[in-house]
């Protein structure tokens, strides 16, 4: 899945953070089309729970801030992220990689981008710029 101007929050910061997710998933997609993945998967866990950490709390707050009516909405989704997320680095410790696993979370992160993106961080744009 690529970034598309029409997923802009209004917020920079925000959209930066944004294109960053979208490249990690569509790099680690392609490091599993070479044959890589086995090699970068720790690496692309830890990366998203890096992302997750710096980012969520962020937009979390933007949407307090202007009291966007889908904030609660937001912060589900975030925890269902992390939740997954969870789920995938338990998944690896306990049983070490696998490359239809690491394809799981790769289209689990597409689809995630497309419902939580594209249909909830968007709706904070109408707020940003009343603001």
């Amino acid at each position: 899945m690529k970034w598309r101007e029409d997923y802009a929050t209004g917020i920079t910061k925000i959209d930066d953070q944004h294109k960053m997710i979208f490249k990690m998933a569509e790099d680690y997609r392609e490091a599993l089309d070479e044959v890589q993945g086995a090699r970068l998967y720790p690496e692309f866990l830890e990366s998203l729970d890096l992302y997750a950490q710096g980012h969520f709390g962020f937009e979390e707050g933007c949407m307090l801030r202007y009291q966007c009516p889908a904030g609660r909405r937001n912060i589900a989704a975030h925890q269902e992220f992390v939740t997954a997320l969870d789920g995938f680095r338990q998944g690896y410790a306990r049983d070490g990689f696998s490359e239809v696993v690491a394809y799981e979370l790769v289209n689990t992160i597409d689809l995630w981008l497309a419902e939580h993106i594209c249909g909830i961080d968007v709706q904070l744009k109408r707020f940003v710029d009343q603001g």
